[in-house]
Parts: C-alpha cells; sequence; structure tokens
C-alpha cells in the first residue's frame, strides 16, 4: 500500500507514536461499520463502500480532524491493520458489525452503540451549540417572542415547562403534544418550529405538513429522529391517521418501516409538536394526548401590530443563528425548576385545560350529557339515527362529533344496524335502554309500541 502526500516521520521504534496510532483507530472504528463485507459511513447508511474506498475517506479525514498528527505511511498501514484486518477486543478500536439498526439514543454523544460485540447505529447527533462550553444562562430574544405568542401567561409557562422537561430528559419522552391553533396565518407557529429545531438539533429533527409520513407506511426517518413538528394538520375525525398518532404520543415501542426492509419494532423517543389553522374537532373529548393553545394574536399578518412582530421574528431569526445564544436559551431550561404539578407524562384536563381544549371538547362533557339527556327526555323519542344525534351534538349543543358515541352509550342507548327508506344498505340507529326496534315499531316497557314513521316519516326494516 502507497499513501501518497504524507510527510515521512518516525517517533518510535515502530515508525509512529502509539497514541498517535490509538487516537486515529478509534476515530476512524467511530466512522464506519461493516455489514455482509461492504462498509457503511455512518452519517451516510444508505451507501455502500468498499475497503478502498474507506481507507481513501479516512486519510483525507485524519488531515482535517487531527492536522497535528503527522501522517506516515507507516502509521496510516498501522490504522488501517487495526481497525480492519486484525482480531481484538479493543471494540472503539476496530470497524464492527453493524446489525442493519438506526435507533435514536438522545444525550449519548456516541455514533455507534455496542451490544454483545454487534454495532447499532445511534441516529442522535449532538448539537454543536452544546459542545461550546457556555455556562451563563438566559432566554434572551427568544424569551420576548415566547412573550408575544402566548397571550396567556399559564399556556406560555405549561408549554415551557414541557420543553424543559424534554431537554432535561431527553433519553425519555412526553406522553402529550403541544398543539398550537389559530385562525389567522402569520402569528408565529413556523417560528416556533425553527426554534425548538435549534434546540433539539436541526440533525435530530424533522418537519413535515400534516402527518402522512408518520403515520404513512415508510416512517423509520422520522421515529428515529428526536423532534417531529407536524404543521397544518387537518385530520378526519375517527381516520386512522388520528389514531396511528395515539400510539406514537404514548408508547415507546412502535412498529417502523424503511424502503426496501422490513417492518420491524422500534423503540423510538419522539417529542411531537402540531400546528395548524383549522380547528381540531378530530380530537376526541377529554383526550389527554394534546394541550391545545390558541395563538392569535394582534401581530399576524396584516394585523393592527403585524410589523412590530414581524421585526421581532427577524430578530429572533438573528439570534438564533448564533450558537451561543441558543446555548444560553439551552441552559435556562436545562435549570428550570418544574413546579409539582407539572407532568410529562400525564395530562391533567381539569387543571391545565385551556379554554380552546373545552371548546373542542364540547364546553365540558358533564354538562353536555345533561342537555342530551334533557332535550331527548322532551323529544319523547326512544330511537334516532346516527345523522340526527350528530346533528343534536353538534348543531344544537355545539359539541364535539368525536362525542356522540360516548355522550349516548353514557345515556343508555344502544346502536342497531337497519336499513329504511330506499337505501338498500344499513344504516345507523340510536334505540334507548329498554326498547327494541322491529318491522318498522318501537317496542318499549308496559306494553309500549309505536310507529317509528312518527319520528321518521319514512318505512323501516331492521336487519338480523
Amino acid at each position: 500500500m502507497t499513501v501518497t502526500n504524507i510527510k515521512p516521520h518516525v517517533v518510535a521504534a515502530q515508525g509512529y507514536d502509539p497514541e498517535h496510532l490509538t487516537t486515529l483507530s478509534r476515530a476512524m472504528a467511530s466512522w464506519f461499520v461493516k455489514l455482509d463485507n461492504s462498509f457503511f459511513d455512518v452519517d451516510d447508511l444508505g451507501h455502500k463502500r468498499s475497503r478502498i474506498d474507506i481507507e481513501q475517506t479516512s486519510i483525507v479525514r485524519f488531515q482535517e480532524e487531527f492536522p497535528n498528527i503527522p501522517l506516515t505511511n507507516v502509521l496510516v498501514g498501522a490504522v488501517f491493520k487495526r481497525t480492519i484486518q486484525t482480531r481484538h477486543t479493543a471494540i472503539d478500536e476496530i470497524i464492527l458489525p453493524w446489525n442493519g439498526r438506526v435507533v435514536c439514543f438522545p444525550g449519548d454523544a456516541r455514533k455507534i452503540i455496542v451490544h454483545r460485540g454487534v454495532a447499532t447505529v445511534n441516529a442522535w447527533s449532538e448539537p454543536a451549540y452544546r459542545r461550546l462550553g457556555v455556562v451563563k444562562a438566559d432566554s434572551g430574544v427568544a424569551g420576548e417572542f415566547l412573550d408575544w405568542f402566548f397571550t396567556r401567561e399559564a399556556e406560555r409557562e405549561m408549554f415551557l415547562n414541557w420543553l424543559a422537561w424534554s431537554l432535561q430528559n431527553e433519553a425519555d419522552k412526553p406522553n402529550w403534544a403541544p398543539f398550537f391553533f389559530s385562525t389567522r396565518m402569520g402569528t408565529g407557529k413556523s417560528t416556533v418550529a425553527m426554534l425548538l429545531a435549534r434546540l433539539f438539533g436541526e440533525a435530530n429533527s424533522i418537519t413535515q405538513n400534516n402527518v402522512d409520513k408518520l403515520t404513512g407506511r415508510f416512517n423509520m426517518t422520522l421515529l428515529k429522529s428526536k423532534l417531529v413538528i407536524c404543521e397544518e394538520v387537518n385530520l378526519r375525525p375517527g381516520s386512522g391517521d388520528a389514531n396511528t398518532l395515539k400510539t406514537y404520543i404514548t408508547e415507546r415501542m412502535t412498529a417502523g418501516e424503511a424502503k426496501g426492509r422490513e417492518t420491524e419494532r422500534v423503540e423510538q423517543r419522539v417529542c411531537l409538536v402540531l400546528t395548524s389553522n383549522h380547528m381540531p374537532f378530530w380530537i376526541e373529548p377529554e383526550d389527554r394526548r394534546y394541550y391545545i393553545v390558541n395563538v392569535d394574536h394582534d401581530g399576524y399578518a396584516r394585523g393592527p401590530r403585524a410589523a412590530d412582530f414581524a421585526a421581532l421574528v427577524q430578530r429572533l431569526e438573528v439570534w438564533a443563528a448564533h450558537d451561543g445564544n441558543v446555548a444560553r436559551f439551552y441552559n435556562a431550561l436545562v435549570a428550570r425548576v418544574l413546579p409539582d404539578d407539572f407532568s410529562a407524562k400525564t395530562l391533567n384536563v381539569d387543571v391545565h385545560g385551556t379554554e380552546i381544549m373545552r371548546q373542542v371538547f364540547g364546553n365540558g362533557r358533564a354538562t353536555i350529557l345533561d342537555q342530551l339527556e334533557e332535550l331527548l327526555t322532551g323529544r319523547g323519542q326512544h330511537a334516532l339515527p346516527e345523522s340526527e344525534v350528530v346533528k343534536l351534538v353538534t348543531g344544537e349543543l355545539k359539541g364535539n362529533i368525536n362525542s356522540t358515541k360516548h355522550l349516548m352509550s353514557d345515556l343508555g342507548w344502544i346502536k342497531q344496524a337497519v336499513k329504511w327508506g330506499a337505501v338498500d344498505h344499513k344504516r345507523q340507529l340510536w334505540v334507548q335502554l329498554g326498547y327494541t326496534v322491529q318491522n318498522g315499531k318501537i317496542f318499549g316497557p308496559d306494553g309500549f309500541e309505536q310507529n317509528l314513521a312518527v319520528h321518521m316519516k319514512e318505512d323501516w326494516e331492521i336487519i338480523r
């Protein structure tokens, strides 16, 4: 083997300083893994490399990253022999077999995690600002921005507690997600996303529109991230995406799939943040997975203070571009003392619920339940089609469409499959407990019998 452009340098009898051999061997062993007789750069696992490829790459990186180590043919040859050829037990000085897995291990600076002699690649990268050695702590322009973005102090403090906990416990994950809603454009939701990505590290963060990539088939890249921001979320009530989203918020172990690979069980530590200009009525009543905040304010685009807010956003972008500023903000969050009533694992809706959460959940489920019972009793109806119940709940009672099933069940009503009129397929009918529907009539206690046409003005037939 001949290595060109390397200065001759002899320190010890073998032709190099043993400490230099150790330093370069450890570096090279941290850059590559091998699988099926091919080598892979841990920062570019999508492309196979030959031995010649990684040797050439390593020479260039040695020169760039260790300029004070004189590279000689003898030293470089010894490094390649130790990391690639020789069998030994110094696992940090040998290119190890890779199990093909990539997992996010936040807070662990090692790119390769070794278990029983086999390497797992760590997708998490320590943000550069954390290596500066900055010890001061302050919120700077980020604090000014958040004071404007949140119009209610309690909601700002709740979000900062979530953010502080997530950074203080990066190897863990919270079980609820902040959800920023505004009816107007230009309120700073995307700016918050930028700020969060700087704190968690751009290499560890992904921003996407809606939740399609997260809930879709090839979701491995997102599950290997620490921070996932879903913008412009707008789902259908009861949709599969809405149900899948719940799993990623609360479950540590889930299924993931990458293109060209089989589905595998993944340990994920994702912190999820959602934004939208659409009211999230797809969220089920009293769901403890989302902390919904209305972030409308007078600085929105074309608003009365739009120019002032735009100037603040511009100042924040300049401020956040400097690692030292982000480091001080990070230090302030890591040092933040969390209140006793705060939990990142369980969201107490009764204590911390926001006004918009109460609106999304139907202005209080208990109240709506009483109102619905009173309404049905006043009508004297013992059977209603699903469509009519939805109209009552969302129209007259201004409730959430997702609450229909729970409300009717709690009132003791049972859903049956029924066809009626000229439509020859099943439709859903709610029947009060103690009553039955048969042959276009409803039967109840004490000989009660009534033609459904009294309420429906249609012919009915029960599907058995």
